[in-house]
C-alpha cells in the first residue's frame, strides 16, 4: 500500500471520457472532424493535434443531458494526408486518452488535375454531352437568356442532352464540371470554366438516317431506317447517294437556300439500272423541300424519271436525319 501510495502522492489521475468515434470529412485546405462524445458530463473542451503535435485546434464544449456530436473545422491546411489526434478535457485541465482519425485535404494540384465532361456537339442552343465520369458531381452551365439576365443551371450526370431555355443573342455559354473527390467531401471542386460558342447547324458531312417509307413499287428507293452517307460540298450544298442498287450511281445534289432553307434538286443523272433505265432526279415545288438546320433533316420531294422523260417512274418524298 506505502508503494501505490507513493504512486498517487499527487491524487489519483483521473481522466474524461475520450470520444467515441471520430469521422473525417476532406475539404479544400481545410477538413471537419464529426465527433461523437460520451456520456461524461466533465468534459469542457476537446482539442486536436497534427503534424506531429506541431499544430493544434480546440473547441469549447457545452454538454447536453444526450450524447453529444460536435464539429471541428480546422481551416488552412496544406494539400495532403492528415492524421488527427484527439482528446477531450475537463474544467480541471485532465485531458482523456487520445482517439484517431485520418484522411486526405484535396486543394490547387488536385483541382488542376480534373478534366472536363467532353462537349460532343453544341449546336442551336442544344449540348450533347459526352460521358460523365463517376466522380463528377455535374456540370455547372452558365448563359445569357433572352431578356440579357445570366442563368445558371446544373447538368446532372445521367443527362445527356441540355436544352438551354430562351437562349440570347450571344447564343453562347460557359461551363465547368464540378468534382467530390469523396462522398463525405464538405467542398465542391470546380475545372476551369469553359466558354463554348453554338453552331447554327447540325448539318454537316456524316451518316444520315432514311426516316421515310418508300411508298412506290420500286424496291430501289430510300426506305426507312436505311442510311446514308451525306457529304456537305460547300457551305450550301451537299450530295449523297439516292440509290444504292444503281450501277454507277451518280450523287444527287442538294442545293439550300440560306435565306429560306428550301432544297432544291436540279434535273440530273442519278444511276444506271440498265439500257434503257438511265435514271433522274429532280426537286418539284412542294413543301416537302427543306431542311431544319437544328435537327439535322434534309427533306426533298424529287420526280423520278428516265433520261428520255417518259414519265415512267414517278414522285418520291426522301427525308434524311443526321445521326
Amino acid at each position: 500500500m506505502d508503494d501505490y501510495k507513493n504512486l498517487i502522492e499527487d491524487g489519483e489521475i483521473t481522466y474524461p471520457g475520450k470520444v467515441d468515434s471520430v469521422i473525417f470529412h476532406p475539404g479544400k485546405n481545410r477538413a471537419e472532424l464529426l465527433l461523437v462524445l460520451g456520456s461524461d458530463p466533465s468534459v469542457t473542451k476537446v482539442k486536436a493535434y497534427w503534424g506531429n503535435k506541431s499544430d493544434s485546434a480546440e473547441i469549447a464544449v457545452t454538454r447536453s443531458a444526450e450524447i453529444d456530436t460536435v464539429s471541428i473545422i480546422i481551416n488552412d491546411l496544406q494539400e495532403g494526408n492528415y492524421n488527427f489526434e484527439l482528446y477531450t478535457l475537463d474544467n480541471k485541465g485532465n485531458i482523456s486518452v487520445v482517439a484517431n482519425a485520418s484522411g486526405t485535404v484535396y486543394g490547387e494540384v488536385y483541382e488542376n488535375s480534373l478534366l472536363d465532361r467532353p462537349v460532343q456537339s453544341a449546336a442551336c442552343g442544344t449540348i450533347n454531352w459526352g460521358e460523365a465520369a463517376s466522380e463528377m458531381l455535374g456540370v455547372e452551365v452558365l448563359y445569357e437568356d433572352t431578356a440579357g439576365a445570366s442563368r445558371k443551371i446544373v447538368v446532372p450526370n445521367d443527362e445527356s442532352v441540355t436544352l438551354l431555355e430562351d437562349l440570347g443573342e450571344a447564343a453562347a455559354f460557359e461551363y465547368r464540371t464540378m468534382y467530390l473527390p469523396d462522398p463525405l467531401t464538405i467542398d465542391t471542386f470546380y475545372t476551369s470554366a469553359q466558354s463554348v460558342s453554338f453552331v447554327s447547324t447540325i448539318l454537316t458531312t456524316g451518316s444520315y438516317e432514311v426516316l421515310t417509307e418508300n411508298n412506290t413499287a420500286h424496291g430501289w428507293m430510300p426506305n426507312m431506317g436505311q442510311m446514308r452517307d451525306v457529304t456537305q460540298l460547300e457551305e450550301n450544298k451537299f450530295s449523297f447517294i439516292l440509290s444504292t442498287d444503281a450501277s454507277d450511281a451518280v450523287p444527287l445534289i442538294v442545293n439550300i437556300d440560306p435565306e429560306t432553307n428550301r432544297t432544291s434538286v436540279e434535273l440530273q443523272e442519278i444511276g444506271n439500272f440498265g439500257d434503257p433505265w438511265f435514271m433522274t432526279a429532280e426537286t418539284v415545288e412542294k413543301e416537302a423541300n427543306y431542311v431544319s438546320p437544328c435537327e439535322g433533316i434534309i427533306s426533298l420531294y424529287l420526280h423520278i424519271d428516265n433520261l428520255d422523260k417518259n414519265d415512267q417512274w414517278g414522285y418520291f418524298n426522301v427525308v434524311l436525319k443526321k445521326k
